[in-house]
């Protein structure tokens, strides 16, 4: 017998079984993810190509894994909170979580403030890790949770760094009824890129303040955003202030691990 005998370091494929109606539910979750709102079981049967019927079945099963909610007044669907502690455990298991832990709890301890790292997700920055510090008043955002674009320092990161692509479909969710979108962002930006990093000044929460800083990778994209957060009595919001400046400095760290390329003092001074 004659073996065929293939080039070195070719992998070897073979025919692996496969269970089809997990691909074909999973159509479902797809246009779930993709359309960012609740939809109605014959939408989402159209966007996923199949019967109303067929897909029903699917939903059922879902809903009961907790993959997927049915609102009880619309009885539309939407991601369920199993597909958000999927999603967050696919999360952390990204390099940039791990390599974040030592800079945060660094810039914790120096500013005595809270500290997070957001990702950019499908419906915007999503916290991704946070550190918390004992506050006056008790701070009612948490892992998973996902930041305003235009009303958040970490928002203001990631509307200077990314492309109007990425952004538009998160600030048309966000920003619908809003006036002067356009003189709204080119002021973010301008601030953003004068100044190193985002600011909020009781923008989402009342009375609090927070301070944020891109993280970039070795091709210089911004792939987080690192912030601060506190009382606004307790957080210095000077662009010149010791808290900009530690943050700062916390972000260029982590991109520093990332493999972003070191700033010379010349180029810092520019």
């Amino acid at each position: 017998m004659i073996k065929e005998l293939k080039p070195k370091g070719e992998p070897k494929r073979r025919n692996q079984r496969r269970i089809q109606s997990i691909e074909v539910g999973f159509r479902l979750i797809r246009e779930l993810e993709k359309a960012g709102t609740k939809l109605s079981l014959k939408r989402l049967a159209e966007c996923a190509q199949m019967s109303a019927a067929k897909a029903h079945l699917y939903m059922v099963s879902f809903v009961n894994l907790g993959l997927v909610v049915q609102d009880a007044a619309t009885s539309r669907y939407g991601l369920g909170p199993y597909a958000v502690q999927l999603g967050l455990a696919a999360i952390r298991g990204m390099d940039v979580i791990e390599l974040a832990r030592e800079p945060m709890q660094r810039l914790q301890e120096e500013t005595e403030l809270s500290v997070f790292l957001s990702l950019w997700g499908n419906l915007g920055p999503m916290i991704a890790l946070k550190l918390d510090w004992q506050t006056d008043m008790p701070v009612a955002i948490r892992v998973g949770f996902v930041l305003p674009l235009l009303d958040s320092a970490t928002g203001h990161v990631f509307v200077a760094s990314l492309p109007d692509l990425v952004l538009a479909p998160v600030l048309a969710r966000e920003a619908s009824s809003r006036k002067n979108l356009e003189q709204r962002i080119s002021a973010i930006r301008k601030q953003v890129r004068a100044d190193g990093v985002g600011y909020s000044k009781s923008l989402m929460i009342d009375g609090f303040a927070a301070i944020s800083a891109p993280v970039k990778d070795y091709a210089g994209e911004t792939v987080a955003a690192v912030t601060v957060l506190g009382l606004r009595s307790k957080v210095d919001v000077q662009s010149d202030g010791l808290h900009t400046k530690l943050v700062k400095e916390a972000g260029e760290a982590l991109s520093r691990s990332l493999g972003a390329s070191a700033m010379t003092g010349e180029q810092k001074s520019k």
